[in-house]
């Protein structure tokens, strides 16, 4: 009896630790699966290929750049893209992801590459380093959807844009 009511916090603990090693491989894979998502994200960004990218986003989904209006919907964010982001280049760096269901955010860093016309200078480009949040959903179909997706700057409002990404988000 003695050695039973030793093992019985080992028999309390055993399901739980299982569950906890099932959700913890449950969010590794996921986190896999997100960090692909976002390289193909960026990948077609970079590729400046807009009506791709709203694929990425679901039917209803809502983009918050800043300075400007909500963009609801994937034929509206191609054409904002169009309108506002081309010839951009992109740097994503997530650094959190939570994934609860088939429901994921992620919290990382950019640097947006911004091409300049400048008298005499050649391929010049500015660029805006910030932050961004993802809201994405899993479909039937495995893929992670962006929901919601909301970005902005680090720099102040109105000053010059940066000369170099830094390392740990371009990874060069």
């Amino acid at each position: 009896m003695k050695k039973l009511l030793k093992l019985l916090p080992f028999l309390f603990l055993m399901p739980v630790t299982m569950v906890c090693s099932a959700e913890h491989k449950t969010q590794s894979k996921y986190e896999s699966e997100l960090h692909q998502a976002t390289k193909q994200w960026v990948d077609t960004y970079n590729r400046n290929d807009w009506t791709a990218l709203a694929k990425q986003f679901s039917e209803d989904a809502i983009m918050m750049p800043p300075n400007h209006p909500e963009v609801i919907g994937r034929e509206a964010i191609a054409a904002w893209e169009a309108a506002n982001e081309t010839g951009f280049r992109i740097a994503l760096k997530p650094e959190d992801i939570r994934v609860s269901g088939k429901l994921a955010i992620i919290r990382g860093r950019s640097c947006v590459f911004i091409p300049l016309s400048q008298e005499g200078v050649k391929d010049s480009i500015g660029i805006d380093v910030g932050k961004y949040i993802e809201v994405r959903e899993r479909n039937a179909n495995g893929e992670w959807l962006i929901l919601k997706d909301i970005f902005n700057s680090d720099l102040p409002a109105g000053s010059p844009l940066a000369s170099k990404c830094p390392t740990e988000i371009s990874g060069q």
